[in-house]
Parts: C-alpha cells; structure tokens; sequence
C-alpha cells in the first residue's frame, strides 16, 4: 500500500529535521550577528545623564580641574555625549568598549586616559551609524564631549586610514604630552561584519579644563 512507504518518508523528514534543528538554528543566529547592521537605538537604550553646567565645573584660576573632586565612571557606565555639529553627530559616551556598550553609543578604551586628561582618549563607534558620519568629517571641524565633570572642544586636525594594530597608531595612544581625542570606527564605513582597516580621527584640546592628578 501506498500509505506505508509515505508514513516512512514523512517520519523520516521529521526525524531529521529534530535532530538538525539546533545547527540550523545556531548557524541562522552566528549569520545574523556576523551581518548585525541594525541602527543603534540609542534613545531606548542609552543610560540617563545630565552634562555638567559650566558654573558647576569645579576648575580653578589655572583652568585646571582636580582629578580628587571628579567622581570617575566605573566600567559600563555612561558619563558623557559625543557631538560634532558640522555632521549631525551626537552619540551617547560610555566608559569601556564591549560589544554591549557599542550598541549603545560610543564606548571609551578603558586603557585610554580620561577625557580631559594629559595623553590620548580613545573612542570607538560603531560604522553602522553615528561614528559611520566621521567619513564627512573635516580638517577643524570641532567634536565637542560633554561629560558629568566638564565640557570639552577639540578640533580636528588629521584624518587617518590604518591598519588596527598600525604602530603609529598605537604610539600616538600611548603619547603623555598633549590632551588628544581620538576617534575611530571601522573602514570602509559601508562595511557589513568585521574588517581590519580603521578609520581613525585624531582631534587636539581647544576649550575646557585639563584635568590636574596631582590634586
């Protein structure tokens, strides 16, 4: 008859499909993340902050501010917006880089020295949005980073394409001479998944209050 060999076939299908549930569902979940290129929803999941008032700002005659009176960010936490109005720009700022935190906003390399603080700040962002505008960035253009303990303007001064682990790169994080912020997302900025090249924005202190560690 023929029901025997269809109920055979039928049962055999479903058998398969029980047993490669689990790799088909974990290869569809791998490919999504790989291919991730939803809008960060900043709104819905950014943590609540308030920038510091410029009367509020605890500096002193020298412009400086004391590092004792400023209460640090802990890992996670957000403590500050990034902007650049020439670009429409205005990204959340959180301390630390995880995958969480860049979905989020802007997160800051925990190794870097603290916005405002003598050496480089490092920030990366995601390219999918937000940082993706820093391809239309230009020379002197001002980035603005509003924190809870000051506000703060750099300009650009050099646009940069290098490899990740660029040896110049990593010098110029390692520099202790001059407050730099630098900024960087992935290149090209229309890239889907990971890549190696970066597109790193180096900006120098114009305004706000050098935070002083020996206070």
């Amino acid at each position: 008859m023929l029901f025997v060999p269809v109920f055979f076939l039928a049962a055999g299908y479903s058998l398969m499909y029980v047993i490669g549930r689990p790799v088909i569902h974990f290869a569809t979940s791998s490919l999504n993340l790989f291919l991730l290129s939803d809008v960060p929803t900043f709104e819905t999941q950014e943590q609540s902050f308030e920038a510091v008032k410029e009367e509020d700002v605890a500096k002193d005659e020298n412009n400086e501010l004391a590092s004792s009176s400023i209460a640090y960010p802990r890992g996670g936490e957000r403590y500050g917006d990034i902007m650049v109005d020439s670009l429409d720009l205005n990204v959340p700022l959180y301390f630390g880089d995880t995958d969480e935190i860049l979905r989020k906003g802007a997160g800051q390399y925990m190794g870097s020295v603290y916005i405002g603080e003598t050496g480089t700040s490092l920030v990366g962002g995601h390219n999918v949005d937000g940082f993706g505008k820093l391809s239309g960035i230009q020379t002197n253009d001002i980035v603005t980073a509003k924190t809870t303990y000051a506000n703060y303007r750099y300009q650009v001064k050099e646009m940069v394409i290098r490899h990740k682990d660029d040896p110049e790169i990593n010098e110029l994080i390692s520099q202790k001479d001059k407050p730099i912020l630098l900024l960087y997302t992935c290149y090209p900025v229309d890239s889907l998944g990971m890549t190696d090249e970066r597109l790193f924005v180096i900006c120098e202190l114009v305004e706000g209050p050098l935070i002083n560690p020996n206070k």
